[in-house]
């Protein structure tokens, strides 16, 4: 009988730490996919209202302090807070003018970058219908693969652990 009583409390308290982390899961996609929701109508807005570049800079401020107050709030985890608040930067760079091109190699270097990690295309025109539909491209990869990682964020767990299973160095292993 005190084998029952055990097995039923270690099976309560599982159970009760799994439906906890599941709370937090749907907590953490809430709100991630509000932030993209938002970055995404934001876009909307402009071209179809013809929002104007510092209307629709002041909607990327905003997004980013919500961003920010959501990571504060542990609503977002720091795996999507930084993946989300680097489009934001990175939009920013791409609208913001810069007279005199003072900024410009750094902005190359920034856009370069995002599209090798994102897509894993080499950059050799910034300028032009090419340049832009890559880094368009990029950036909606970059979004996708964010929504991507809100849907499998109540599987990663048990991804992670088949994948530490099969691994052969790994440190749970003796």
């Amino acid at each position: 009988m005190k084998r029952w009583g055990v097995w039923l409390l270690v099976t309560l308290l599982l159970a009760v730490g799994l439906s906890a982390g599941e709370g937090e899961t749907a907590a953490v996609k809430k709100a991630g996919y509000a932030l993209l929701d938002r970055y995404i109508k934001s876009f909307q807005e402009m071209a179809g209202q013809g929002t104007t570049v510092d209307g629709f800079e002041a909607n990327l401020q905003t997004i980013a302090a919500e961003a920010k107050k959501a990571k504060d709030a542990s609503e977002v985890n720091l795996v999507f807070y930084s993946r989300f608040a680097r489009v934001l930067a990175l939009t920013k760079l791409i609208i913001k003018p810069d007279p005199g091109n003072i900024l410009m190699p750094i902005i190359d270097r920034e856009i370069a970058d995002f599209i090798k990690d994102v897509t894993g295309e080499d950059v050799v025109a910034r300028t032009g219908a090419a340049g832009v539909g890559k880094v368009a491209n990029a950036l909606a990869e970059e979004l996708i693969n964010l929504q991507i990682y809100l849907d499998t964020l109540d599987k990663r767990d048990a991804m992670r652990k088949k994948l530490d299973e099969g691994m052969i160095g790994s440190p749970d292993k003796k």
